[in-house]
């Protein structure tokens, strides 16, 4: 099987070898065709080397559950969110289940998400506000392992990020549904009952059969900003624990991205720019804030998305200065988002 260098000459050719990316992470699996846009997202990845199959050869093609078709993701995304939804509701009726069901219903999605680079490119072109709560929940799991992983965190550490993310709104189950559900902004006196689902969530996971005090810490401080803006008790810089900080980055990003009742969710690059900013502004981690954006953007190239001004584009190449501007093509003409400022990615398509 020869080694190359990725470029236009193997357009065509087909893998002999998975490749896997500086964080362990599925960039293509054994027997993909590769086509241009595969071509520069191994440029994006700085991957130097892949083995191609020699004409004669047939690769060795990989087994069904490590490599999944759209189909097979959406199954097994909408599997999790129910089960997730069922548990959740039988803490709103009163009764909590142990912690290894929610693991149960977790675990084996999350098994394959870490192996798969591109899933939040499918989770993210999904559409519509049904089981907002389930899918946030189960979304900031996934990202805050993802996180863990990107962050070069162990395997013990990354499931547990896993965990506390899928459980760090749970204390939402204890508020009324009619605010859950309210299709504009709250009302001073209905925020200040929203923002006890922090406390409530620490209640909740402190009486739960093997839940830890690490769990039931996040659940509190997720909303915590570094510069003492958050909430519930105003925390600041060091005194917020660092997983919960890695928890408030996935949380605020998902919320950006994803659909919610009072208004449609943003592009993964627009939700970059936010997180930037709060960065910048010193609300969230700047070190996990850069490391998740330059994995994040990466994941798009060769992707199609559509500009505020209504274009459909493909993002061709991501800048390190500027990874939220990438270069794109419009047809048959290529865009430096650097250039026009007042152009950005709206919305992502399949």
């Amino acid at each position: 099987m020869p080694e190359v260098k990725p470029s236009l000459s193997i357009i065509g050719t087909t893998l002999a070898q998975d490749v896997y990316n500086e964080y362990g992470l599925l960039l293509l699996p054994t027997g993909a065709q590769l086509h241009q846009s595969d071509i520069r997202l191994l440029e994006a990845h700085q991957v130097n080397k892949v083995h191609i199959a020699a004409t004669h050869e047939a690769p060795e093609m990989p087994t069904p559950i490590l490599h999944w078709n759209e189909a097979q993701a959406a199954r097994e995304y909408v599997m999790a969110v129910q089960q997730t939804e069922g548990l959740f509701k039988q803490i709103a009726s009163g009764s909590t289940p142990p912690l290894k069901q929610f693991n149960d219903a977790f675990y084996p999605l999350l098994d394959q998400v870490l192996q798969r680079w591109g899933f939040l490119r499918f989770i993210y072109i999904k559409e519509g506000t049904d089981n907002y709560t389930y899918r946030h929940s189960l979304n900031v799991g996934i990202v805050a392992a993802l996180i863990g992983k990107i962050m070069g965190k162990s395997e013990q550490e990354i499931y547990l990020l896993g965990q506390i993310g899928l459980l760090h709104d749970v204390g939402k189950m204890m508020i009324p549904d009619e605010l859950l559900s309210k299709p504009g902004h709250l009302t001073d006196e209905e925020y200040t009952i929203m923002k006890r689902h922090t406390q409530y969530g620490d209640q909740l996971l402190r009486s739960m059969e093997d839940a830890d005090e690490l769990m039931a810490l996040c659940a509190l401080l997720h909303h915590e900003r570094l510069d003492g803006t958050g909430y519930p008790e105003g925390r600041t810089k060091d005194t917020i624990p660092f997983e919960c900080q890695i928890i408030s980055v996935a949380d605020v990003f998902d919320a950006i991205c994803t659909d919610r009742v009072y208004r449609r969710g943003s592009s993964p690059f627009e939700a970059a720019n936010v997180l930037w900013e709060q960065a910048c502004t010193g609300k969230l981690n700047p070190l996990i804030v850069s490391r998740f954006i330059h994995y994040i953007v990466l994941l798009y190239v060769g992707s199609k998305a559509v500009l505020n001004s209504g274009d459909d584009v493909e993002i061709i190449m991501i800048h390190n200065d500027e990874p939220m501007r990438p270069l794109v093509r419009r047809g048959e003409q290529f865009l430096d988002l650097r250039q026009h400022r007042h152009l950005r990615i709206q919305k992502m398509i399949s």
